[in-house]
């Protein structure tokens, strides 16, 4: 394991944490903004978009 793949693995929960964080904090918005909101279908549409944001950084580095 190299010193990159240790400082990632430390970095791993609190990464996971911040994308967590992330999610909530746009389902309050959401919530905030629509009032008739779909919980489970905002918080898939929200993953989604992240899942989009992250495909669309690894395309910008190849």
């Amino acid at each position: 394991m190299t010193a990159q793949d240790k400082e990632l693995a430390q970095l791993h929960d609190t990464m996971v944490d911040e994308i967590k964080s992330l999610v909530d904090k746009y389902m309050s918005i959401v919530g905030w903004d629509v009032p008739e909101n779909d919980e489970p279908q905002a918080k898939k549409k929200i993953i989604n978009i992240f899942k989009d944001a992250l495909e669309e950084i690894e395309r910008e580095d190849n």
